[in-house]
């Protein structure tokens, strides 16, 4: 894996799976202006943390963990119980991957989107290309 395309991998798995047809998949922090409310179900993909290890001497290859952090928003008129499903479809999508770990928070108010949000990590081991 190229580390620059990692985030964007991901967000094509999960787009590929006809059950997000209605759900917006981002990558966190866009260079957009953010709304202030949150108006539809909305994934947001990043980097948590990075651990990496050459693989070998004079190889620009490392190999070790990265944690991709993917926050799940639910508008606060909506059910919050879609995080969940959410959630676990999410894990479906990622199935093919060396997963570690993953890890979620509890679902909480965001009053600064108007929003329920569901924190989660996902943490994968690979080898991955940083040059």
């Amino acid at each position: 894996m190229k580390i620059e395309n990692i985030i964007d991998k991901l967000i094509k798995v999960i787009r590929a799976d006809d059950y997000f047809n209605d759900i917006k998949i981002i990558k966190a922090y866009p260079c957009t202006i953010a709304p202030t409310r949150i108006a539809t179900e909305t994934v947001a993909l990043g980097f948590d943390e990075i651990r990496l290890s050459s693989t070998s001497v004079d190889d620009s290859n490392r190999s070790g963990d990265l944690s991709v952090f993917v926050d799940i928003f639910i508008p606060i008129k909506m059910d919050n119980s879609r995080a969940s499903e959410i959630f676990a479809r999410i894990c479906k999508c990622f199935y093919v991957y060396n997963i570690l770990s993953v890890s979620a928070q509890r679902i909480a108010v965001d009053v600064n989107t108007a929003s329920y949000v569901l924190k989660t990590v996902f943490t994968f081991n690979d080898e991955i290309e940083v040059i």
